[in-house]
């Protein structure tokens, strides 16, 4: 028999197994304890943070034989149906594929009958985004006055699509993209029940490439596993995604703040002569430029850095021929030109490109240092006047 996906075989039974978003278990969990249940919810955040799983955890909360409780048992026939996908009071659509009028009309036929067997009756509509305009407007007097005990649980990525009419009438909870010391921890604890051999770099290395995800670590964790031998190490990872080593975006920065042209064409030279993907490199120097300016603001960055680098001598040493306000402005051509790169048709010539700006930028003399001067010679002139 195959092997499961982690991502499904571990994927949040309860409140407490969820990663990341304890605000918005606890929330629920109170709701449950008050007796305060609202008819409609949207969970709105980053793809895998943990909406449609937050939202079967709660119609187990809600249906389960124990209930309604803030701890579903996980073995009645309601639990173990929602677990599987095939409950019948609880109706999981996808908007992005039931997205007309059409369909939200037979959805408000449904909405009429009572739960055949559970306490209430559930609607989850994933990507709800993507209804059409006549679908959010059949939707509308539903959601606001359902019949009792019917509860609507809507997901979406992207809450700007949602209209303004729809979102005044639900509860909203925002899912944060889940801090990387937590998707470390989760994945040592999926490592060590599954016996795998895999070092503590290795981990970092997959958090760090899920972007927040806890889903893509899933999956970015599935394919390191399928890749490597008994033994995994961070030697093993970099290779498999490509990662940007900390010596190279070191030198590129150092090339620039040096403005040594040669130094930094001669490491894209290098990035294209082994095959890195230049967009790739653009992505993690866009994040490595941000983080030196965290760390060069900020007392404690434990919990603000997107990623852990190496070279920590070399870096602070670049960093310390730098201010803040020199490294804002290289984030800010960096960001800006990112849509441009993104097109290009040479993404080498584009990078290159970039790079020639902030080399060109090392140049420029900032305006405060301008106003410095200028403050300073007209002190001078009023002493010698």
């Amino acid at each position: 028999m195959a092997s499961q996906v982690t991502a499904l075989k571990w994927r949040p039974q309860t409140f407490d197994d969820l990663v990341g978003q304890e605000v918005v278990s606890q929330t629920l969990k109170n709701a449950i304890k008050s007796d305060r249940v609202h008819h409609a919810y949207l969970f709105a955040g980053l793809r895998g943070s943990g909406k449609t799983s937050s939202a079967r955890i709660f119609a187990k909360a809600l249906n389960c034989e124990q209930g309604p409780t803030d701890t579903p048992c996980l073995k009645c026939p309601s639990c173990e149906e929602i677990k599987l996908g095939n409950a019948l009071d609880v109706v999981e659509i996808d908007a992005a594929s039931n997205n007309s009028v059409d369909n939200i009309r037979e959805l408000r036929e449904l909405v009429r009958y009572n739960a055949a067997r559970d306490r209430y009756k559930i609607y989850i509509i994933d990507e709800v985004h993507m209804l059409t305009t006549s679908a959010f407007n059949a939707l509308l007097k539903t959601l606001e006055e359902p019949p009792p005990n019917v509860v609507f649980i809507m997901a979406t990525t992207e809450l700007h699509k949602i209209p303004a009419t729809i979102l005044s009438r639900c509860q909203q909870f925002d899912f944060r993209q889940i801090p990387l010391f937590k998707i470390e921890a989760r994945l040592r604890v999926i490592a060590d029940s599954s016996k795998l051999d895999i070092d503590d770099e290795s981990l970092t290395l997959v958090a760090q490439a899920s972007g927040g995800s806890m889903r893509d670590a899933l999956s970015i964790f599935d394919q390191v596993i399928a890749a490597s031998g008994e033994k995994i190490t961070g030697l093993d990872v970099r290779s498999i995604l490509g990662v940007v080593e900390d010596a190279i975006l070191i030198d590129l920065l150092t090339g620039v703040v040096k403005q040594s042209a040669d130094q930094v064409f001669g490491r894209i030279n290098e990035l294209v002569h082994y095959g890195h993907d230049l967009k790739q490199v653009y992505e993690t120097f866009t994040g490595f430029i941000r983080d030196s300016i965290v760390l060069k603001s900020c007392a404690d960055t434990s919990e603000l850095l997107e990623r852990r680098y190496g070279h920590g001598d070399s870096h602070q040493e670049t960093l310390g021929d730098m201010g803040t306000p020199d490294l804002i402005r290289m984030l800010d051509v960096l960001v800006k030109h990112e849509p441009v790169f993104r097109q290009a048709a040479s993404p080498r010539y584009a990078f290159e490109l970039v790079f020639l700006k902030l080399l060109e930028q090392r140049k420029l003399v900032p305006i405060e240092r301008m106003l410095d001067d200028l403050k300073t010679f007209v002190e001078n002139e009023k002493k010698n006047g």
